[in-house]
């Protein structure tokens, strides 16, 4: 079924042309609207959010030519949660990444502001960079040196914005617009994330390597917890929130990497699953609920630079931050709870006692700025913005935490 997805992107493609005369949002509306059909035919839940995401966004929006970016983009995620679902080749996946990166490049610049190209050329940049050694390290693993995947990890670490390879990260999001702030946290983060997932089941890797990779995702954590605390404008704010939760996301597969089965499988819902399995959950809806929120709070910002204060208060966005801070029973708080159901699985008490309470610190730590993000949203000056983007990513995150564990008991 991957083919349908190609035909997509090759009328996506030819679109290109009429983009010149017409508004590109009008491109985004009837691309998002495809990619809704083709992702219930698939079946694939994933496909289905990531579509209202771009819907909402390019109805919210006047793109212009971005619009054909937008669609780009949102194409390019799906791609990527279709390789991994469907079990279709990596490369697959590797296409989807580039792909994502050339459109949401040009989102991130499209107020044309200098401050937006450094925020998209620094994006352009690192990101590149880790695509560069992604790509090297996976030929290197799949070749028969399960070395490579340091290389594969260091790949992550940039793409992902991993301490310390995280500056980027700040400054993409702090002086890009927030089209393309809401671009990059939706779609670019999920697809990276998606990636890391399909690499994960298809390479078997050295414990070592996981046991690197965690203890980075864990100084990772620490480090942007408590840069956030700095942190003064929305854009920093939300940057290192994205930091970290990209963090607790690594964590969960360099765990099961480094430790691979327990002799007990996690208990999910009364439930056994396998402890990979509750790892990829852990970082499916870690993407979910960083990129519905972020998309919500940069999608009602009307300023050109996404570090400004927001002239007008949105009250739906509050939600949205709720679930970043991991408050239940909003969509974010599940990802967290899971991690700790996967820590617990282990049977080294003082492993696992050492790593339920870093992840308890580091949820601690991040309150402070999650509130003066509410603050900062509920208390801006100019009458209600909230828009239909906001009023999407709210009601998902919202409903989405309520039924996520009625979904789960239904179908494990």
């Amino acid at each position: 079924m991957i083919d349908l997805i190609a035909y997509l992107v090759l009328a996506l493609s030819f679109a290109a042309l009429a983009a010149l005369k017409i508004d590109g949002r009008y491109i985004a509306v009837v691309a998002s609207l495809a990619l809704l059909i083709l992702s219930a035919f698939l079946k694939l839940p994933i496909g289905v959010v990531v579509s209202l995401i771009a819907l909402s966004l390019s109805i919210d929006w006047r793109l212009g030519t971005f619009g054909l970016a937008l669609a780009f983009s949102a194409v390019a995620t799906v791609l990527a949660a279709y390789v991994y679902y469907a079990a279709q080749p990596v490369v697959y996946g590797l296409i989807a990444l580039a792909l994502v990166t050339a459109a949401v490049y040009g989102l991130l610049a499209m107020g044309r502001a200098r401050e937006n190209v450094e925020g998209a050329a620094k994006y352009l940049v690192f990101s590149g960079v880790g695509k560069v050694l992604i790509v090297l390290g996976y030929v290197l693993g799949v070749s028969g040196l399960p070395q490579g995947l340091y290389i594969t990890i260091l790949g992550f670490m940039f793409e992902l914005g991993i301490a310390p390879f995280h500056a980027w990260v700040v400054d993409a999001y702090a002086l890009s617009s927030p089209r393309g702030a809401a671009a990059l946290a939706a779609f670019s983060k999920v697809t990276a994330l998606f990636v890391l997932l399909s690499i994960f089941r298809s390479v078997s890797a050295p414990r070592e390597v996981g046991l690197i990779a965690l203890i980075v995702a864990l100084v990772s954590m620490l480090v942007a917890n408590v840069a956030g605390l700095t942190a003064k404008t929305l854009g920093r704010i939300m940057a290192y929130s994205s930091i970290a939760h990209m963090s607790y996301a690594l964590a969960a597969v360099a765990l099961v990497w480094w430790l691979g089965e327990p002799a007990n499988s996690p208990n999910l819902f009364g439930v056994r699953v396998s402890a990979a399995d509750l790892a990829v959950l852990v970082v499916v809806l870690e993407a979910l609920a960083s990129g519905l929120a972020k998309a919500g709070v940069f999608g009602y910002l009307s300023t050109y630079l996404s570090d400004l204060l927001p002239p007008r208060r949105s009250v739906l966005n509050v939600l949205n931050v709720l679930s970043l801070l991991g408050l239940p029973p909003f969509l974010g708080f599940w990802p967290k709870l899971f991690l700790v159901l996967l820590i617990l699985a282990y049977p080294q008490p003082w492993l696992a006692a050492f790593l339920v309470a870093w992840v308890v610190l580091n949820s601690a730590l991040a309150t402070p700025y999650y509130l003066r993000a509410i603050r900062i949203i509920a208390e801006a000056p100019g009458p209600l913005a909230d828009n239909v983007t906001s009023s999407y990513t709210a009601l998902a995150t919202t409903a989405l935490g309520l039924v996520l564990p009625l979904i789960a008991y239904l179908l494990l």
